[in-house]
């Protein structure tokens, strides 16, 4: 049967008509194609970038040479006004050549119109309407400078062969050395020992005996009504004999105390008040320093009116301002004939 049918195959293709077997080959090579293709995945469509504008074209810089000058100008200027402000010298280790130019320039000041020539005048200083110089001028040859061991103070010509000073001064010693001002010497002053008779310590006054040739000061009594009034002080506070100095103010104030040993608030004193044991004190402004001690107070006449001893000090220990004091003739008068005697006038 298979036989049979193989036979019919061959029979019937035998008289068919031919096959053009090349053909046939191209075509099923391209539909194999066609289908291996349609498998393909296709791509997803991509949108199409929008076009940009095309920039405008923009003019080409023109090349400028570096100026160095006009540079080197402006930072002057520029460091000039830093340096006006504030530092000169980094200015000048940086611009050394502008430093001239930090100099400030004078305002231009009006021409002056010329004046006419003054006939010259001699000219002589007139010292008699200056005050202070007119008493110290007058009155230094009559303040001397003592000297005890290594310390000095200062004393005053009262009368004849004799100065006063202050006990503090003098202390226990007997003698003293005085230093009396003496233009006509070499040194401008001569040395005297001198002796001490009377003292006082509650009035701190002190009698020295000394033969010196020397006018006296005069003297007088003040009181409260004198207060604001000129005076005075010449005193060797500088330490050089022969030279005194000099210092001015007016009288603060004038009381009576019991004592020059301690400070008292006191209560004021009148001309022809009976001082009997107080001591009539005369409270200042002019200065006085050590050394001054013992020097005299003396008014605008050239009169002595008191005694430098010593100024006030606070509890703390530092000195009150314009608050020097000094016994007041006074009290000087009350005594000085016994201390001349050389008799102790403390309880007195």
């Amino acid at each position: 049967m298979r036989k049979i049918f193989l036979i019919l195959i061959i029979l019937t293709i035998s008289c068919s008509e031919p096959i053009d077997i090349e053909a046939t080959i191209d075509a099923r090579a391209q539909r194999i194609a066609e289908i291996n293709i349609s498998k393909l995945n296709t791509p997803t469509p991509q949108p199409v970038p929008t076009a940009q504008p095309t920039a405008t074209p923009q003019p080409t810089p023109t090349i400028i040479p570096f100026q160095e000058d006009e540079i080197r100008k402006i930072a002057v200027n520029e460091a000039i006004d830093i340096a006006r402000k504030g530092d000169i010298y980094l200015a000048e280790e940086l611009i050394p050549e502008i430093v001239p130019i930090l100099v400030p320039e004078p305002t231009p000041q009006p021409t002056a119109t010329p004046q006419p020539t003054a006939t010259p005048q001699s000219f002589e200083f007139d010292a008699t309407n200056d005050l202070a110089y007119e008493i110290y001028r007058k009155n230094k040859n009559k303040v001397v400078m003592l000297e005890v061991g290594n310390s000095t103070g200062t004393g005053w010509i009262i009368e004849d062969d004799w100065v006063i000073t202050n006990e503090h001064v003098v202390g226990s010693n007997s003698f003293v050395i005085v230093f009396i001002p003496d233009p006509s010497s070499e040194n401008g002053f001569k040395s005297i020992q001198g002796k001490v008779f009377g003292v006082d310590k509650k009035r701190d006054l002190a009698a020295v005996r000394v033969i010196h040739g020397m006018e006296p000061f005069k003297t007088r009594i003040v009181d409260v009504n004198e207060i604001g009034k000129e005076i005075f002080t010449i005193g060797y506070s500088a330490g050089n004999p022969g030279v005194p100095s000099s210092h001015s103010g007016i009288i603060s104030y004038v009381k009576t105390v019991s004592t020059t040993l301690k400070f008292e608030k006191g209560e004021s004193y009148y001309k022809g008040d009976t001082l009997g044991k107080n001591v009539s004190v005369i409270v200042f402004d002019a200065a006085a320093d050590p050394g001054d001690s013992g020097g005299p107070i003396i008014d605008s006449e050239g009169n002595v009116v008191g005694i430098v001893y010593g100024f006030l000090e606070s509890t703390s220990g530092k000195r009150v301002t314009g608050q020097q004091t000094g016994t007041s003739y006074a009290s000087i008068s009350d005594v000085w004939d016994t201390l001349k005697s050389g008799e102790d006038t403390t309880f007195k």
